[in-house]
């Protein structure tokens, strides 16, 4: 890569919309490194997912640019985060992801080697 990416985050009118856990999704990717490494936006209607058997897929870091995501884990235990706020989750790490509303956020994703 040359140069920088931009990332732009607005409205994703007009991409194609995905059945992903029984939910409308949207996902630009902005950027590809090769090597499992990726970065773009991802849009969702309201859904809950259970990942508990194997946990999460992949290590991602999120920014939440609108709506809020809930992560239920299985010791009771949750985590809120809504527009602005930034988290990650290790691949493995078993949880319940859970939104009322529309969510947008950014992500970065390493996918397992």
């Amino acid at each position: 890569m040359d140069k920088a990416v931009r990332m732009a985050l607005g409205d994703l009118d007009g991409v194609e919309q995905v059945l992903e856990a029984g939910a409308l999704t949207r996902t630009v990717e902005r950027f590809s490194s090769g090597d499992g490494l990726t970065a773009g936006v991802w849009e969702s209607e309201p859904f809950t997912e259970e990942i508990v058997a194997g946990g999460y897929p992949v290590d991602e870091t999120c920014v939440v640019i609108e709506g809020t995501i809930v992560l239920r884990y299985p010791d009771g235990s949750e985590d809120a985060f809504g527009p602005g706020e930034a988290f990650s989750i290790a691949r493995g790490t078993p949880l319940t992801w859970h939104q009322d509303d529309r969510v947008r956020k950014f992500y970065v994703i390493r996918e397992p080697a």
